[in-house]
């Protein structure tokens, strides 16, 4: 048998529905006033990783944009615990205390959202419940995320550095001595054909050698010229700026959900008192 449900358009239950929602609605709405709530801001800017080989960047003109691999290595450093701890020190004066170390790098990783974009670029979103400085830790990280991506990278250039450097002056040190021993020949006055043989030995020895030394040489000016050049600094698309509108909580949205909640509450409580009743 069907269950009667006509009561449902009762004029009197329809006014109760009515009158309980909009109360509902209103109650939320002013509890999640800022007064009552801390309102959260978010602010967000956009990156694109650049391309940090100097050769690569030379033949795109200085404009090169880094691959997967270098996006997700800049991904890693804007997450890396260095990046952390530095935040940590810019805004706890009493970083002596492992406590409130602890709890502020907890907070700072729930309020930091780093992600790939389905573009390429590296969005990075701050929450925070004062947009200006929602903002500016946005800018703060990719500051220091380029500070890091640095130090990271530096030890690696000053080991391809030394060793160039190493390869050229020992090939240098090569060239010197075989220039002295081929110098020495020639001033023999030995006619004799196999002293004779050993200069012209010695000579092609010498002119291989010395192309050798022009080919280090070339490539330790290379690596040096490199070495003494900053590294591409991550293209900023979208800076981050203070935002206007809090993003949580979405007051309006709670009113609605807390309405339709009320009403949805207040019929089942309805259907299953009268199924009580019969």
């Amino acid at each position: 048998m069907q269950e009667d449900l006509s009561w449902i358009w009762n004029t009197a239950f329809l006014k109760r529905l009515a009158v309980g929602s909009v109360v509902t609605a209103l109650l939320v709405y002013i509890i999640t006033m800022p007064f009552m709530i801390k309102p959260r801001y978010e602010s967000e800017t956009i990156v694109y990783a650049p391309l940090t080989i100097l050769s690569q960047q030379i033949n795109q003109q200085g404009i090169g944009f880094g691959n997967d691999r270098e996006i997700d290595m800049y991904i890693q450093v804007l997450k890396s615990d260095a990046l952390t701890d530095s935040l940590v020190k810019h805004f706890e004066k009493d970083t002596n205390s492992l406590e409130k170390r602890n709890r502020l790098t907890h907070l700072l990783q729930s309020r930091i959202k780093v992600e790939k974009t389905r573009y390429g670029s590296i969005s990075i979103k701050v929450l925070d419940h004062d947009p200006k400085r929602a903002a500016s830790v946005a800018t703060y990280i990719v500051d220091v995320g380029e500070k890091i991506k640095e130090s990271l990278l530096h030890h690696n250039r000053a080991e391809a550095f030394n060793y160039a450097q190493s390869l050229f002056e020992q090939k240098a040190s090569e060239v010197s001595d075989l220039e002295k021993r081929y110098d020495s020949l020639m001033k023999s006055s030995s006619l004799l054909p196999k002293d004779n043989l050993l200069k012209e030995k010695t000579r092609q020895v010498y002119n291989m050698e010395l192309q050798e030394l022009i080919t280090r040489k070339n490539q330790f000016e290379q690596i040096k010229k490199d070495f003494d050049t900053p590294l591409p600094k991550a293209y900023i698309i979208s800076p981050a700026v203070p935002a206007t509108k809090a993003i949580w909580p979405n007051r309006w949205l709670f009113s609605g959900l807390s309405a339709v909640i009320f009403i949805f509450l207040l019929t089942v409580f309805e259907i299953i008192k009268r199924d009580i009743r019969s």
